[in-house]
């Protein structure tokens, strides 16, 4: 779940299709929630009640190599969590009750991000996690 605009996004396709190769595999949805919605941290609230793990990104977050990510993927996957919820925030970041609640805090890079680029990273480190776990070669 992500706060941003979808509309004129450049990054559209590609996260399109990273999100089709990962639901090859598991289960997934992308929820993108308008950046001026004010329910928009009530709707997290909401996601997170349902979620076995919400993770918050944030350049602040634990950073991993895609080896690692991989692992805490793997390692999700076999205690049977079924339901994960990444949450990417808008221009100001996530709301600090949302990143509090977060059982896991997550940096795609040290750097700030567009939410454009962090939906993008994500997706596709998702997608190369998961071609690790199976063992499946990843098409560059």
């Amino acid at each position: 779940m992500s706060v941003g605009r979808i509309k004129a996004d450049p990054t559209a396709p590609l996260v399109d299709d990273y999100t089709g190769r990962i639901a090859k595999f598991i289960p997934f949805e992308e929820v993108v929630l308008k950046a001026n919605d004010a329910q928009a941290e009530e709707k997290m609230h909401k996601a997170a009640d349902r979620a076995a793990i919400t993770v918050a990104m944030d350049e602040r977050g634990q950073q991993h190599d895609s080896f690692a990510f991989a692992d805490l993927m793997a390692s999700w996957m076999n205690a049977g969590h079924g339901r994960v919820l990444f949450l990417i925030g808008g221009a100001d970041g996530l709301p600090p009750g949302i990143r509090q609640r977060a059982d896991l805090s997550l940096g795609l890079s040290r750097m700030t991000l567009p939410h454009r680029l962090a939906r993008l990273i994500l997706v596709e480190q998702m997608y190369r996690a998961l071609c690790i776990i199976r063992n499946v070669p990843y098409q560059k």
